[in-house]
């Protein structure tokens, strides 16, 4: 009797329990994955809206190189407007979109999934750069001139929350106090940049 007790096998009972406890666990190990991938996709995004954020500041540094007046040479005159971005300051008191290039490469405010620069029309962008640049020192007026005039540069690089779709197109893209919660993701980057005085 006892022999054959032991040979019957496993009762729909136990196959059901374990079947049920197997998918369980299944649930929670798919679920977590699932956390997994999104976190990480997330990071990613951001790493590569923080180095689209620098890479701008760095553009906006070396466009400083153009401006190199007031100096000791030529302390009566100004001339930010040889610079393709810094002679706007003041003239945007919101993020303005760079204007536009062609080519774009180094000078882009769109940008693909892979942070290559792309056409501001382009509608494959994922990252949208925007700067806004104030006055910390102005430069005074001429002939008064300060030599040591201070900007102060603000960097944001925006892309469309995990739910949404890309962005698109960064010229239609406008983020708002009404959406930006709800569509876009933000980093924002700020330095200050001073003339390039020829000494």
């Amino acid at each position: 009797m006892t022999s054959l007790r032991a040979k019957r096998g496993y009762t729909a009972v136990e196959v059901l329990s374990a079947m049920t406890l197997f998918a369980i666990g299944a649930a929670g190990v798919i679920g977590m994955q699932r956390v997994t991938i999104q976190g990480g996709d997330d990071a990613r995004r951001y790493d590569m809206a923080v180095n689209l954020a620098h890479e701008w500041l760095a553009r906006l540094q070396r466009d400083s190189a153009l401006w190199t007046e007031p100096n000791a040479t030529a302390p009566t005159t100004i001339n930010i407007t040889n610079t393709r971005w810094l002679s706007s300051v003041g003239a945007c008191p919101n993020f303005c979109d760079p204007p536009a290039a062609t080519p774009p490469e180094g000078r882009s405010g769109s940008f693909d999934i892979f942070g290559r620069d792309l056409l501001q029309t382009d509608t494959s962008a994922h990252y949208c750069a925007q700067y806004r640049l104030e006055w910390i020192t102005p430069p005074g007026t001429p002939p008064t001139l300060n030599t040591s005039s201070l900007i102060r540069a603000e960097v944001r690089v925006f892309w469309a929350r995990s739910d949404r779709a890309p962005i698109a197109e960064c010229s239609s893209a406008t983020p708002n106090a009404a959406n930006a919660d709800t569509m876009y993701h933000f980093v924002y980057a700020t330095s200050s940049i001073r003339e390039n005085p020829l000494r």
